[in-house]
């Protein structure tokens, strides 16, 4: 698969694609509905298959709003290049490409790519203050591209989409958020150090830099860890850690059942999936690890 950022302005020489479009942050069951009719076009017509996204949300540049993500672009490749890709198109969003209009994003992103095929979802918008709409792209092909819109996904009468998704994950809904994903929720980040407290009682623990991610509601849940191509049962703790003197920043922290080695500045994958109890303060450390066990006891007994 080949990657290319596009810059505005710049030249580039790219075989007649069928291409999807949009954020898609999460790549989840409403995405994969995109993805399957570009497959399906593929086929059909003899296209290359492309994806084009954004390197960053656009109302960040828009709103100059801080925004989390589902997941990273490094995991968006590793599914497309699964999925058999030719293309990962990342736009290089910035104040000028915002003010494009819906006709120049078109004839910049579309025509000059030589693409003959676009694929986006009912609610895409695009170009200066997102006048553009999924409609308008039929309406301005000027018959240069064929048009495929895709119709709101519905799940358990809940549309499916990045924004549920992420409110989910903030009530701690992680089956939910999975189900809608139609894979489990997971971060990849470095082990950093934290205050070891978890080796001093018996629960050491793998502190995972987060970085961008959507975190979820404080507490307990039961994980999967991933490390040098092994999986480990382990459980998480999302949290200030309370009972052992309260950190200033919410924390991410993995003990990884059956594992003993050191992987500090280590890059682990840790997927949710299932939520345990809530986080809590306990009357002292002997109460703690001995609510520790029982969730180590709990999610063994789950996950059998």
């Amino acid at each position: 698969m080949e990657i290319v950022h596009i810059k505005l302005n710049e030249t580039y020489h790219l075989l007649p694609s069928v291409l999807a479009i949009g954020f898609f942050d999460g790549l989840h069951c409403g995405h994969m509905r995109l993805i399957d009719q570009v497959l399906k076009v593929s086929e059909e017509k003899s296209l290359k298959k492309a994806f084009m996204t954004f390197d960053v949300h656009p109302k960040t540049v828009y709103l100059k709003e801080k925004t989390t993500y589902l997941m990273t672009m490094k995991q968006k490749e590793i599914m497309l290049e699964e999925l058999g890709f030719d293309y990962f198109l990342i736009i290089d969003f910035n104040e000028e490409v915002a003010k494009l209009s819906p006709e120049q994003f078109i004839q910049n992103y579309f025509i000059n790519l030589n693409v003959k095929h676009v694929v986006c979802g009912f609610d895409f918008t695009f170009g200066y203050r997102a006048k553009g709409r999924a409609d308008h792209l039929k309406q301005l092909s000027q018959h240069f591209y064929d048009v495929d819109i895709i119709d709101e996904y519905d799940m358990n009468d809940q549309k499916v989409s990045s924004s549920c998704i992420k409110e989910y994950l903030h009530q701690g809904e992680i089956e939910k958020a999975n189900q809608m994903l139609g894979r489990n929720y997971s971060i990849i980040g470095q082990v950093i150090h934290g205050r070891h407290n978890g080796h001093k009682i018996g629960f050491p623990t793998a502190n995972v830099d987060y970085g961008h991610y959507v975190t979820m509601k404080k507490g307990v849940y039961g994980v999967y860890a991933y490390y040098q191509n092994k999986r480990y049962l382990a459980m998480a703790n999302i949290g200030y850690n309370p009972t052992l003197g309260a950190l200033n920043k919410m924390s991410l922290e993995v003990n990884i059942f059956d594992f003993n080695q050191d992987i500090y500045d280590q890059v682990i994958k840790i997927e949710f999936l299932f939520r345990v109890r809530d986080e809590c303060k306990f009357e002292n450390v002997d109460a703690l690890i001995k609510q520790l066990k029982k969730d180590k006891e709990s999610i063994i007994c789950r996950c059998d």
